[in-house]
């Protein structure tokens, strides 16, 4: 049976429908509106935010806009926002976390009345249902669109009868991490992400009401005390306590049919690890797949047993065991055609249990080991050299099979030792530290390069004439590194250079900007330092001690860029909490003879 709007209550008299006909002919020129989702999910005593779809931005700055009503005529009101991405911040460990505005409707169709709209940006439309809205529909124009009512939040406590339903996935001792603090700071200003904060405080309880308002916790108030009240700002806390209370919503029925279920979203959505022996965020990122992931579980048409089957579907195709490369260039003075390689591992199974690691590549049995869950592990195995010492001037990796578990993965390890062969060996760029969504996807390239400004590369290559001197003597290290236009020679900005096996280091040095050189280890200064001032950061130029090098004739070589609180290394990336970087094995014996 078709539907019709409800109707305009109005007199059919001749005057009237004089009065009403070159209304409706103008309405050609009103702003089409329509929702852009295909379900309208309504939170009983929230407003109403949903995404739009508008075909005229122009129309609205006059406020015309097809009529929203509900099925039995009233008309609530309705106000616009665009919402647009403002940006990004670094976040460090978690990576970048967007930044959002919200501009009122009027605003934006005025602005695009003057110009085109090049920013990418989201109409919604925020519309005040009173009570007696519950179980209607609601009508845009001539079409209507059923409403998938949703319960108060608090309602799954009142059906809990007194069992615990709402537990912070984080425990007490690593609540005040300071790398914790810092991701959750960077997503309090993302309206789709800031409900961690309430995860990770109270396991995101109903708190009675106060989610309507954006009361809470002291310490979430803290998070966002510079937030400003202005009409846009009070949209983007209106559109995160939404999406809290639909988190709410799903973890409380979780909880509800299956609490061990429920736990592990917990952890898969706002958890933590030991990563060098530091407590670090770990969570799922967000993304349009996690969006519908919650669509999915709010759906009408969804009862408890499937919610859970979807809920633990979603689940075991998470990530269970993570492993990098720390160290490739293993220890010096081995003679079996083979690189001992340090990884990285993180066991992250559905339950907190230790597990059993394989790790393939050695020769002979693999090197069994238990690992706890949720802390990194470090760990050796060898890998064989695919040919033979110098022999090449490129670097060649193999695949080393990890087993945590019956989880599966695999990581690339440098199998090589690559000859130094004029001109020289590139060194760099120096990359960025691994970040939670790079570790956790497996992808090394993720967030991998600093800023532009801040690149390092470099060379090692030997100034002595050929045929001259000891093999190990005259081995410089050239470095460019790139600064902003506004530093000067004073800046907190340092290259540290290592050498010598990473487990046991032959020289460290530390390479100011100003041209000051601190020996950090080791019993050699470096023969010569040069540092100079160029248009675009500033460069060093280090002639290295021959202790420098292992007496197996293999310059074992890293690098660590440190710029305040930033750091980039070469040739791996390291972990937050790492002090040393990997090292990259050179033969130096090749380079008169090549």
């Amino acid at each position: 049976m078709a539907l019709h709007p409800p109707a305009l209550p109005c007199e059919q008299s001749p005057v009237r429908l004089a009065l009403i006909i070159p209304f409706l002919l103008a309405a050609a020129a009103w702003a089409q509106v329509r929702p852009a989702v295909e379900r309208v999910d309504a939170i009983l005593g929230y407003e109403l935010l949903v995404p739009i779809v508008v075909e005229d931005e122009k129309a609205l700055a006059g406020g015309r806009t097809v009529r929203i009503a509900l099925d039995d005529g009233q008309e609530p009101a309705v106000s616009y926002f665009r919402l647009e991405q403002a940006g990004s911040t670094e976040a460090g460990w978690i990576g970048r976390v967007p930044t959002y505005r919200a501009v009122p409707g009027s605003e934006a169709a005025r602005r695009a009345a003057q110009q085109p709209v090049v920013t990418p940006g989201v109409w919604y439309a925020v519309i005040d249902l009173p009570l007696e809205a519950v179980t209607q529909g609601i009508w845009f124009g001539s079409e209507r669109y059923e409403i998938n009512w949703l319960p108060d939040p608090e309602r799954a406590s009142l059906e809990a009868g007194g069992r615990p339903l709402w537990a912070s996935p984080v425990p007490p001792e690593a609540r005040g991490s300071p790398a914790l603090r810092a991701a959750l700071r960077a997503v309090a200003s993302d309206p789709f992400q800031a409900w961690r904060a309430r995860l990770v405080e109270d396991g995101i309880t109903p708190t009675g009401g106060e989610d309507r308002t954006g009361a809470s916790g002291t310490d979430i108030d803290a998070l966002r005390e510079d937030l400003d009240t202005r009409e846009g700002q009070r949209f983007l806390d209106a559109l995160a306590r939404q999406h809290a209370a639909r988190w709410q919503l799903i973890l409380g029925r979780l909880a509800l049919i299956d609490p061990e279920a429920a736990m592990r979203m917990r952890r898969q959505l706002g958890g933590v690890v030991r990563i060098d022996e530091t407590w670090m965020p770990f969570w799922t990122p967000d993304s349009p797949e996690l969006r519908a992931l919650q669509a999915d579980l709010l759906s009408p048409w969804v009862d408890d047993q499937t919610r859970v089957l979807r809920a633990l579907g979603w689940l075991d195709a998470q990530p269970k065991a993570l492993a990098w490369v720390i160290d490739d260039a293993g220890e010096a003075g081995r003679d079996d055609g083979r690189l001992t390689t340090t990884l990285g591992l993180l066991s992250l199974p559905a339950r907190d249990a230790p597990l059993l690691v394989e790790l393939g590549g050695s020769a002979g049995s693999p090197v069994l080991e238990t690992v706890p869950a949720r802390a990194m592990r470090v760990m050796r195995t060898s890998v064989p050299m695919v040919e033979r010492r110098g022999a090449g001037g490129g670097i060649r990796t193999v695949s080393v099979p990890v087993r945590i578990g019956r989880a599966d993965t695999t990581t690339d390890a440098i199998a090589t030792i690559p000859g130094a062969r004029p001109p020289g060996v590139r060194v760099g760029p120096l990359l960025s530290e691994w970040t939670m969504p790079a570790l956790m996807a497996g992808a090394p390239d993720i967030d991998a390069l600093p800023r532009a400004d801040r690149a390092t590369v470099g060379t090692i290559r030997r100034s002595g004439r050929p045929g001259r001197g000891a093999a190990d003597t005259g081995w410089s290290v050239f470095l460019e590194c790139g600064a902003p236009d506004d530093e000067g020679p004073g800046a907190d900005d340092a290259v540290i250079l290592s050498t010598g096996p990473q487990t046991l280091p032959r020289c460290v040095w530390r390479i100011e900007r100003d041209g000051t050189v601190h020996r950090l280890f080791g019993p050699s200064d470096l023969v010569r330092v040069g540092v100079v001032q160029t248009p675009g950061g500033w460069a060093l130029d280090a002639e290295l001690p021959a202790a420098a090098i292992d007496e197996d004739g293999v310059l074992r070589i890293g690098f660590v860029r440190q710029t305040g609180d930033d750091r980039t290394s070469w040739p791996r990336r390291m972990t937050p909490g790492q002090d040393s970087p990997g090292r990259l094995p050179v033969d130096i014996t090749r380079w008169s003879g090549f």
